[in-house]
């Protein structure tokens, strides 16, 4: 057997009161005779210095001497086989630690110091002279008490201890409901070797303790972890250290650990206060670019306002540019333009008086507001009674085609009073024919973007309006005046023959045709027609379909 292989390093001497060491005594000869001649003579009494169990010295086939625990022994740690030789030899040197002077020392200081703590039972504290058996195992811890309703162990460790060794201690106290507090005596907690990584990592909370030895009452050193946020709202950690009374540490039950300040819980809470603040922060950042989008938008109203105001005052006739800018808006900026115009909800209508007010010159101004659909204007709102479509056939200063026809493009609706004023205004010829039938059509439009077709249609229009009617809409057609309007139609609109003819049928002017065409004159034309027919446009469908949705 060589060194390695020694299990047992050490051995107690309950005769002299000194610690043997297998690998000094046993590999040299005279001493490993003298340590053989006392245990035969049984002048040699010893113990192992873990469970206090009496040892023997025992030999190999090769003469290699060795502490050994003696048969029907209780466990043992170092007896069990499990422990490596790494394992072993740091388990040796804890056991030596605690012979050491230091060691005596800080135990002894524990042990007086918890005396006066209020809550321990005095007549329970135990300097390393109590072993707590449970279930064939035994621990010694250096320091025992009773603290109010709970069992403390204090283990004191001055050098590196194994993750065998700690593990072997808090399994053994935690199955046992026992609270096991690690004294560390000599750590680097910002330089963390091994033992302390192995301790902090064990339970959540993180805590070091050491005894605060300038204290006059019991009182323990925490080194703890503190989780805090940055200014940036950062997650950081660093190392604080408070003096603790034993009644300011805090037991958890389910892992029989003592703790003064909880890592784990306070780190989540942490986290949580960061997720808050982060939605916090991102909400201020919203709140933010909202501000500095309305700014932004307010700063293009303003400016569009100043430029629409700058050219109607210069009677500019084109406001391309400034509906160029109006298309290139987003809704949000074209929302705070028409805030900041407010031109809707108005008593009095402001495009009434835009109206009374203008000249020729204002032409252009008159034409692009009712021809833009981004400016929000109340176009059907009156003014003591006078509609915007009267107010403009009012105005001596004006031509007026243009200007209505956008207003019903723009949506305006024709009023019972207008009616009236209209029909007035044809008896007086202070109207057309044309543009009176025109006005009505396209108040009869479900879709107004088809204003322009109206207008461009129009006497085709007028055909179909002549044959709904059965009476001749501008034209002015003398005697046999229906088959000549006939022929007229068929001629001059040929390429449109398909709607005017099915509006003839569906309406009953066809057989009246054929009834007054005695002649023969305009069922020549159709056989003509039929004959030599031209291609049909349909670029007339959609006003067609949206005024006769009969036909």
């Amino acid at each position: 057997m060589g060194r390695y292989d020694r299990s047992i390093k050490i051995a107690f001497d309950k005769t002299s009161g000194e610690i043997l060491d297998a690998d000094e005594v046993f590999d040299i000869v005279k001493d490993a005779f003298q340590i053989r001649k006392k245990y035969h003579e049984k002048n040699l009494e010893l113990s192992c210095c873990e469970c206090e169990q009496d040892l023997m010295v025992s030999g190999s086939k090769y003469d290699r001497l060795h502490f050994k625990h003696k048969p029907g022994h209780s466990y043992c740690i170092l007896a069990d086989g499990k422990l490596t030789p790494h394992d072993h030899e740091k388990f040796t040197a804890i056991l030596k630690a605690k012979e050491s002077d230091r060691h005596k020392e800080l135990k002894n200081k524990i042990g007086e110091l918890l005396k006066s703590v209020s809550g321990v039972d005095v007549n329970s504290i135990q300097i390393d002279n109590k072993f707590i058996v449970k279930d064939n195992e035994k621990k010694r811890p250096d320091v025992y008490c009773k603290f109010q309703d709970k069992e403390l162990v204090f283990e004191i460790q001055l050098s590196d201890l194994s993750l065998g060794y700690i593990l072997s201690r808090y399994d053994f106290y935690n199955k046992h409901g026992i609270y096991l507090i690690w004294i560390l005596d000599n750590f680097d907690i910002h330089n963390q070797g091994t033992l302390e990584r192995d301790i902090k990592y064990l339970t959540k909370y993180e805590n070091f303790f050491k005894l605060d030895e300038n204290a006059e009452t019991f009182k323990l050193l925490c080194d703890y972890k503190f989780p805090y946020l940055t200014d940036y709202n950062k997650l950081l950690t660093k190392w604080l250290i408070k003096s603790v009374e034993l009644n300011e540490l805090k037991f958890d039950s389910k892992v029989y650990q003592a703790f003064y300040y909880n890592f784990g819980d306070n780190k989540t809470k942490t986290e949580t206060l960061q997720k808050q603040k982060e939605e916090e922060l991102k909400e201020v950042e919203r709140k933010k670019r909202e501000q500095e989008k309305l700014e932004n938008a307010e700063r293009k109203a303003t400016n569009l306002v100043t430029k629409i105001a700058d050219f109607r005052k210069r009677k500019t006739q084109n406001f391309d540019s400034i509906s160029n800018e109006l298309g290139e808006l987003e809704d949000f900026e074209l929302s705070v333009l028409n805030k900041t115009l407010n031109l809707k909800g108005k008593r009095k209508s402001p495009l009434i008086k835009w109206i009374d007010e203008a000249t020729q010159d204002d032409a252009g101004f008159l034409n692009f507001i009712l021809k833009t659909n981004k400016i929000e204007l109340d176009i059907n709102t009156t003014d003591n009674g006078r509609t915007p479509l009267q107010a403009l056939f009012e105005n001596e200063n004006i031509y007026k085609t243009t200007p209505a026809l956008l207003l019903f493009q723009a949506g305006y609706m024709q009023t019972e009073s207008d009616n009236l004023k209209f029909s007035e205004l044809k008896e007086k010829q202070k109207i057309s024919e044309a543009d009176f039938y025109i006005f009505k059509l396209c108040n009869n439009l479900t879709d107004r973007n088809l204003v322009p077709d109206v207008f461009h249609f129009s006497k085709l229009l007028f055909i179909l309006e002549s044959a709904y009617r059965k009476e001749l809409i501008t034209f002015n057609f003398q005697g046999n005046k229906w088959v000549s309007f006939a022929n007229n139609a068929i001629q001059y609109y040929s390429e449109y023959w398909e709607y005017i003819e099915l509006a003839f049928k569906k309406f009953g002017l066809w057989d009246k045709l054929i009834q007054l065409d005695t002649k023969g004159t305009f069922q020549k034309k159709v056989e003509h027609f039929y004959s030599n027919m031209p291609r049909q446009k349909y670029d007339f469908d959609e006003v067609f379909n949206d005024l006769y949705p009969e036909l």
